[in-house]
């Protein structure tokens, strides 16, 4: 009996013993690697994150030895860095359960036009034998703006609500971060006076046919004929200002009725010909009123969340009555209150720097959204609302590009699965790794639909969200460069949705 219990604990040891070697040999090594090649400085900046990523969870301690050589710049005198270089070499702490690791940049001083002043930061050493350098080793840092060759971008979107609107420029690697409710209406600064909503708040807004006199409107306001209008299907007649404001939020229940061009939310292609406002008149008796729905107020979430859901919407933010105006230069917007006797007057300049020039209607302000024209790519804006089969829909994780400003965009699938017998069809177009710039096809370029990604790179329906493994993207930039783009994280790694993440490469 003692021989058969000794016989039992040795075959157990190792049984155990054999698994645990196949766990380690079938445990991908730990490798580090910077997450672009090259980045550069915007005049404006101070400081720079300069980020490594790492091949998976940390499951021991250590230290990433970091060298930098340096052109035309003194460590103390043009810049810092934190941890300290000071001697030379830069030394990243590395803890258990750590996925990432970063430098944190200041520039002290900026460079003199017409000189190049870079520093280059190269993976040196490990203090764990086993830990190996990944792909990128090396990474450079202009003071001055110079095409990226690609690299790894974490989109600052913010978190479960979603609270950003990024701006993205591939030729630098740059991020332009703005709060997506500081705005609501956003003017053209082109040829044509346009007016645009912003849809990341769920803004909408309803032409009053034939009514010009704002102090005139209250919500008792009799239209002037009156509107035949459908929510969730059902036909619903509407007669006064009061009884319009109950379909005016965008939801599936919103009020529209396609066929008349009664749409209360701009379209989804992101064109002049597709907004809810009509183009804007130089003759002041042909701009109406309208009612603008304010949208919804970002929630505060103060709960952690590891499955992958959001919350963007939080309570609506009422509405207002607003006419604009235009010289052809400039733009004049008079805004108040429902029931508001007299109101507020705002004159903007149109600037010719940007496309749309944002607006706070309840500051009557110009805020700074959007980057320059040619300075930005790909606006992933979150949160998107636009008219789909009869009522308002909104998206998450949305991805537009900059259509406005001759950026062009198109999708390679790989593959295709049919819904009902699931079959699967394969497409012989080269993988993302694979894709060169002879691959590209430029007859496939979309350039009058900005909403191309949208939010198809992820799947909706699996729970939690993953990305989809059956397309990438090719871009080309106003300045005719092209990039390959492929999502690789819908969730940070402790599970939390607002955190996407792609890689990108100019071909």
């Amino acid at each position: 009996m003692k021989k058969l219990l000794l016989y039992n604990v040795l075959f157990t040891l190792l049984l155990l013993t054999s698994c645990k070697d196949d766990d380690e040999d079938n445990f991908i090594d730990f490798s580090v690697a910077f997450t672009t090649e090259t980045s550069s400085l915007l005049d404006i900046d101070t400081n720079k994150e300069i980020s490594l990523t790492y091949s998976r969870a940390a499951t021991e301690a250590g230290a990433i030895t970091i060298n930098y050589t340096l052109d035309n710049v003194v460590y103390g005198e043009d810049f810092t860095t934190t941890p300290s270089g000071e001697n030379g070499t830069i030394t990243l702490p590395v803890t258990v359960g750590d996925l990432n690791s970063k430098i944190t940049f200041t520039k002290l001083k900026d460079a003199i036009e017409g000189t190049t002043k870079t520093v280059t930061f190269t993976i040196n050493s490990f203090d764990q034998t086993e830990w190996v350098k990944g792909k990128t080793a090396s990474s450079l840092l202009s003071f001055t703006p110079t095409a990226s060759i690609g690299g790894v971008i974490d989109i600052a979107l913010g978190g479960p609500t979603e609270p950003n609107q990024v701006y993205l420029d591939l030729s630098t690697g740059q991020q332009k971060v703005v709060k997506r409710d500081t705005w609501e209406i956003g003017l053209y600064n082109g040829a044509e006076n346009a007016v645009f909503l912003n849809s990341a708040l769920r803004v909408s807004a309803a032409e009053l046919k034939g009514i010009t006199d704002l102090n005139a409107i209250t919500k008792e306001t009799v239209l002037t004929s009156p509107l035949t209008l459908f929510s969730s299907g059902n036909s619903v007649e509407i007669t006064t200002v009061e009884e319009l404001l109950e379909g005016l939020p965008v939801t599936y229940a919103q009020y529209s009725n396609a066929d008349k061009g009664y749409v209360f939310l701009d379209s989804k292609d992101g064109q002049l010909d597709g907004t809810a406002f009509s183009t804007i008149s130089t003759t002041a008796e042909d701009n109406n009123v309208y009612i603008v729905g304010m949208g919804y107020e970002i929630p505060v979430s103060d709960t952690p969340t590891d499955d992958g859901s959001i919350k963007t919407s939080g309570e609506y933010n009422g509405f207002l009555k607003v006419r604009i105006l235009t010289d052809g230069n400039s733009y004049t917007i008079q805004y108040a209150e429902l029931d508001a006797t007299t109101f507020n007057e705002v004159t903007i300049n149109k600037d010719s720097s940007k496309l749309v020039t944002a607006i706070n209607l309840t500051t009557g302000v110009a805020v700074d959204v959007q980057p320059a024209t040619e300075n930005w790519d790909i606006n992933f804006t979150g949160v998107f609302s636009t008219y789909s089969r009869g009522s308002g829909v909104t998206y998450s994780d949305y991805s537009l590009h900059n259509t406005l400003g001759n950026v062009s965009l198109y999708q390679q699938t790989l593959y295709t699965i049919d819904r009902d017998t699931k079959e699967r069809t394969d497409y012989p177009i080269p993988s993302y790794t694979d894709f060169t710039a002879s691959d590209v096809d430029e007859s496939l370029l979309v350039s009058n639909d900005h909403s191309i990604i949208g939010s198809g790179w992820r799947n909706a329906f699996s729970s939690p969200p993953s990305v989809r493994d059956d397309r990438y993207f090719v871009l080309k930039d106003a300045a005719g460069n092209f990039y390959k783009i492929k999502f690789t994280a819908v969730l940070n790694s402790e599970g939390q949705r607002g955190y996407p993440q792609f890689i990108y490469e100019k071909l």
